[in-house]
């Protein structure tokens, strides 16, 4: 068994903000299975229950990533995913993250 980390995606109708058609969680939970099916489906199983339980919709695991460190410790990289783009750094920053509509708290 190793460590892997599952991305899935919610929508939360009830907690969107005046002028949001939609509000978008990207959860990531830490699984330890044998394969990446074997994570995602652990993550499934615990993201519908956490659907019911936060009322939001569950809508797919969206990506894994397999953690290589032997043992969870402080600075352990527990995601990492890689995207081509045509968007010079600051506007890919300004579009993908940490953006005037993400909500940390």
């Amino acid at each position: 068994m190793e460590w892997y980390a599952v991305k899935c995606l919610f929508h939360h109708p009830t907690r969107k903000r005046a002028g949001e058609a939609y509000l978008y969680e990207e959860r990531i939970t830490l699984w330890m299975a044998t394969s990446f099916e074997g994570a995602y489906l652990k993550a499934k199983e615990e993201a519908l229950q956490y659907a019911d339980e936060s009322n939001s919709v569950f809508i797919q695991p969206v990506s894994a990533f397999h953690l290589f460190d032997e043992r969870i410790t402080e600075g352990t990289e527990v995601f990492s995913i890689m995207r081509g783009s045509n968007f010079d750094p600051s506007s890919y920053r300004d579009t993908f993250c940490n953006t005037d509509l993400d909500r940390t708290t």
